[in-house]
Parts: C-alpha cells; structure tokens; sequence
C-alpha cells in the first residue's frame, strides 16, 4: 500500500515539472517571438529614417541649375554586370532586381507604371502586384493568403537592361556639382517565337525607396578585385555603370530617336549632350577657382609687392575630370 502511494506521488512531481518546463519553454518562445517583432520594427524604422533624411538632403528643388537625362544601362556591358549578378540569390548575396521584386513581393516599396514619355509616381499608377506576375507569367503561390514566388521563378535572368533616370543640378546650400539617381526601371527581354526578342520595360522605381536596402546590399567591383567592398548604392551614386543617354528632358518631351533620323546623326547628339554636362561643370570648377582662389602676391626683399605673374595661377587650372564617368 505504500508503495503504491509512493509510485502516486512521485508521478504527481514528474507532472507537475513537466507541464512547468512546458510553461517554461513556451514563454521563452513567446518572448522571442516578441523580441524578433521589436528588432524587425526597429529596422524598418531605421530604413525610414535614413530614407526621410536623403530626401531632405539631397533636394534638387531649389538648384539654380538642373537637368534631367535618361540613359539605358546594357548589362551585357561588362560595367554593369553588377547589377546582373548572381542571376540567383547564392551565400547572401543577390542581384539588383531580385531585391526589387522581394520589396516589391513583401509590398516595402511602390512600383509604377510604364509609361510611354512620362513618369507618373502617384496612387493611379500604382502598380497591383498580382496583376503584375499574371500579366508577364511569372509563377507563384498563395500560402496563408500571401503571394510566394521562388527565387527560381524570378525572372532575373530576362531582366538585361535599366532604365535611369539621373538629375545633375547646381547644389547652392554645398556649392557643389551634383548627379543623383532619380528612378530606375528594369527592362525584361523576352524572347519570342522565331527568335525575336522583345524588350518590356516593367515598371518605375523612385531610387531613394530602395536606397537604404541597396546600402545593405554589397557588389563585386570588378573582375580585377573579387573582395565585396562596396555596395550597390556605392555604384549608382558613384556613377560606375556605363549608360547611353537616350533622352534629355526638353520641352517637347522628345527622346532623341525622336528627333534625329539615322544611327550618326543619334550617336552625334549622345555626343553632343554628354559634353554639355561634362563642359558645364569644368566651367563651374574654374568659375569656383577664380572668385574663392586669389594669386598670392610675392613680396621681394625691399617689402614691395610683387604684380602677380601669369604662372601664379595655373595650379588650380588642373581641377581633376579624370576620374568623373557620365
């Protein structure tokens, strides 16, 4: 009988201390959920953040002097095969378009539009993703609700161009030369029956919603040097991408093979504006030189001023261009 009472209570205790541990463990688990929420919030607010600080930084407003170019990133130019590589996300790295599809898939960033001459960033031309994946047969499922595609079904390996749209102004507050990155668009090339290939331009990105994800995201910069030094907002807003202009905003809203009528006479105005940009800014440089650098007046032996000499000034004429890509 005493034994029996004995082999009782003893299996009321092991009850009791499992069903402890189990309350024990779910709570933890509770816990770190919770703490997982908080740190994914505080991140997100800290991208807001930064995002709400490039555009009160970098406003173009207010330039003096500005001006909008569109150019056509080909990312079979060796230049640009950062943004074309991995085709597949691989050891946490990823290329510039399956990052845009995932903000795009977890509804982060809005996506507008393509339209024919015009940028529209309004709800009107808010892109719906779904409509999106249907309308160019992209695979997907429904999982609670949620639109999942696979990164084997992002269509990054179609995705060989971009479209950029870039602002180069004046900034009056720093007195300084600027090119910012103003919107990117990514151009699917499908390839059709008998072997023809059409290009789709999907959709337009305003680039400082993405901005504070492409300083997360960290690019080879180049075959010589394989270390990941920089990151993909290092490479728009450094300017290393190499982009044909195929549009500089004018009154008529004309793109250049709008108003020329062969290959040369289109080469020749890429020319032609590339020079305007580079020439406006060696003029600024030695305008800057001119009215902030004085010529230093030599004093000779007898204390009189010496009348400053033709040489005196050219060692500012040399402001470095050499380095500067457009």
């Amino acid at each position: 009988m005493q034994t029996k009472r004995l082999l009782i209570f003893i299996s009321l205790i092991a009850g009791a201390v499992t069903t402890l541990f189990s309350q024990e463990t779910a709570r933890e688990r509770i816990e770190q959920r919770r703490q997982s929420t908080v740190q994914h919030q505080a991140a997100g607010t800290n991208i807001r953040m930064e995002q709400r600080n490039r555009h009160s930084d970098e406003s173009i407003e207010n330039a003096k002097w500005s001006r909008i170019i569109y150019r056509y990133l080909d990312l079979t130019k060796e230049a640009n095969a950062p943004l074309y590589y991995p085709v597949t996300p691989a050891d946490g790295k990823t290329s510039l378009f399956t990052l845009m599809f995932n903000l795009l898939q977890e509804n982060t960033v809005p996506a507008y539009e393509y339209l024919d001459g015009k940028e529209e960033f309004t709800d009107e031309y808010r892109i719906n993703f779904q409509e999106f994946l249907d309308r160019f047969g992209i695979y997907h499922e429904t999982k609670g609700g949620k639109i999942v595609v696979n990164d084997m079904d992002i269509p990054g390996n179609e995705v060989e161009g971009y479209f950029v749209k870039e602002a180069y102004y004046f900034d009056t507050g720093n007195s300084s030369f600027r090119v910012k990155p103003l919107a990117i668009c990514p151009v699917l090339h499908r390839r059709e029956d008998y072997g023809t290939i059409t290009r789709y331009p999907l959709f337009w990105i305003q680039y400082e919603e993405i901005a504070p994800y492409a300083r997360r995201l960290p690019v080879m910069g180049s075959s010589l040097n394989n270390s990941m030094s920089g990151s993909m907002d290092d490479f728009f807003r450094m300017r290393k991408y190499d982009g044909e202009i195929y549009k500089a905003q004018n009154p008529r809203n004309l793109a250049i093979s709008q108003y020329t009528s062969t290959p040369e006479e289109m080469k020749a105005e890429q020319e032609r504006i590339e020079q305007e940009l580079i020439d406006f800014e060696k003029n600024l440089w030695k305008q800057e030189n001119h009215s902030v650098i004085p010529q230093q007046q030599k004093v000779n032996r007898r204390g009189k001023r010496k009348s400053p000499t033709s040489s005196s000034g050219t060692g500012t004429a040399s402001v470095s261009m050499r380095d500067r890509r457009y």
